[in-house]
């Protein structure tokens, strides 16, 4: 049926009364002497979200709440019968909505149905859809608490933290799933991405942080896609940045949705992949799993660190005995001598045990990583030779959201609200909501 939106006549009259008493209040405020020109906007505001609930608890339940007959089909085989008509109240982006929906109830097997709530998307939950959004949006950035706090001034959205806590699990587990399902359907070779670009250079990287659940400290794994654009002195710089996040215990789902991302970013269609990570043994199996055919590249500046520290433990703190062994040393890093530099670790004499060990321990890192210390090569290619970016990814992803004082999570909790940030972050949060709304 064609609607004329613009016609006031499309209103019931008692709708239509209200809405015409509201503009008329906003108005008087307006034109009062009592208020300043920003008192009299606020307060326009808020009778603004008096005449939209006014409009949709009519519109929703005309649209959506109607009997359709007196009875209908139920999964039992019986008839679900017309009782009447019931109100429910639901939160919106513009207040409390009264919305009156038929009941049906079945006899046989006490089976209850009420009318729209399946198109309304509200099923399990006292919120309009776009009031999902807008809480699981702030909650994805913010603390609980101060998502409730901001909406409830910025938009006059009311709810308790639980109601936050359980819609970001809700739409973060549904988000969790549609995501392993096309990962799932990736590795069988029945999920294609469009390319973004091709003939590019794909940049990987990954890390583990530590977040805090009810029970103790838990790794949380970071990955980060990016490409690179020419920066200082022609050298690769980080363009567009995309993250993954796993907080299971275990690496192959992690590496899975690692590999699944950067599919997404072309991996199938990159001129070459380049993966770049500290020494941690899980990383580089991951990797040698995923990305077999990547320049692997070991972050320069954690190389760099354990140098200096061999140092400290070896001569002392800030000697010069330590300054001057650790300066050769990353010398000898950064022009890819790894032979030199092995050679230089076992001629230490350490004087304590815990010298020994740092060494025996540094020894084993850069035997193990040689052939991912070729600096001078990388930097011929104009490659980025850091981590940096994974780094800051634990901190800005992870670490501004659920690493705040006082936090402490269950693994499902931390889970779903990460895959919501980075669903955020990664911007693609309307490839989310967006088929979500108008389904509904």
């Amino acid at each position: 049926m064609s609607v004329d939106h613009g016609s006031v006549e499309v209103l019931p009259q008692a709708v239509r009364d209200r809405v015409v008493a509201l503009a008329a209040e906003m108005y008087g405020w307006v034109m009062s002497d009592g208020l300043s020109a920003a008192q009299a906007e606020e307060r326009v505001n808020e009778l603004s979200r008096e005449v939209g609930q006014a409009v949709l608890s009519a519109g929703l339940s005309e649209a959506y709440g109607k009997q359709s007959g007196t009875s209908r089909p139920c999964e039992c085989g019986g008839l679900q019968r017309f009782v009447g008509y019931r109100e429910r109240t639901l939160v919106s982006l513009v207040g409390l909505l009264q919305y009156r929906r038929a009941y049906y109830h079945c006899p046989d097997c006490a089976a209850s149905y009420h009318a729209g709530e399946d198109a309304l998307g509200v099923e399990g939950s006292s919120f309009t859809l776009p009031a999902q959004e807008a809480v699981t949006l702030v909650s994805a950035e913010l603390p609980f608490e101060r998502a409730r706090a901001l909406l409830a001034r910025l938009s006059g959205l009311h709810f308790a933290n639980s109601h936050a806590q359980h819609l970001c699990q809700h739409h973060g587990l549904r988000l969790l799933q549609e995501r392993e399902a096309e990962c799932e359907a990736l590795f069988a070779g029945t999920q294609e991405y469009l390319p973004e670009q091709r003939d590019h250079r794909l940049y990987i990287t990954l890390d583990a942080t530590k977040t805090r659940f009810r029970d103790d400290w838990h790794e949380t794994r970071v990955g980060a896609v990016y490409d690179a654009k020419p920066g200082q002195d022609r050298m690769d710089e980080p363009d567009r940045t995309t993250y993954v996040t796993r907080v299971a215990p275990g690496v192959a789902g992690f590496g899975q949705a690692l590999y699944q991302e950067a599919a997404r970013r072309g991996l199938d269609h990159a001129k070459e992949t380049v993966v770049i990570a500290d020494g941690a043994p899980w990383i580089w199996n991951l990797a040698a799993e995923h990305f077999p055919q990547a320049t692997q590249i070991l972050d320069f500046y954690h190389a760099s660190e354990r140098l200096h520290s061999v140092a400290r433990a070896v001569y002392g703190e800030g000697s010069q005995e330590a300054k001057a062994w650790a300066d050769r040393s990353v010398e000898r890093l950064s022009a890819g001598d790894w032979k030199g530099l092995l050679c230089s670790l076992k001629g230490l004499r350490p004087k304590t045990r815990d010298g020994t060990e740092a060494v025996r321990l540094a020894i084993g890192y850069f035997e193990t990583n040689r052939q991912r210390m070729n600096y001078p090569a990388y930097r011929a290619k104009s490659m980025h030779i850091g981590s940096g970016v994974v780094e800051a990814a634990c901190k800005h992803v992870v670490g501004a959201r659920c690493k705040r004082a006082g936090m402490r999570w269950t693994q499902t909790g931390a889970q779903t609200t990460l895959a919501l940030r980075t669903q955020l972050l990664n911007d693609r949060w309307d490839d989310y909501w967006q088929p979500l709304k108008a389904a509904a």
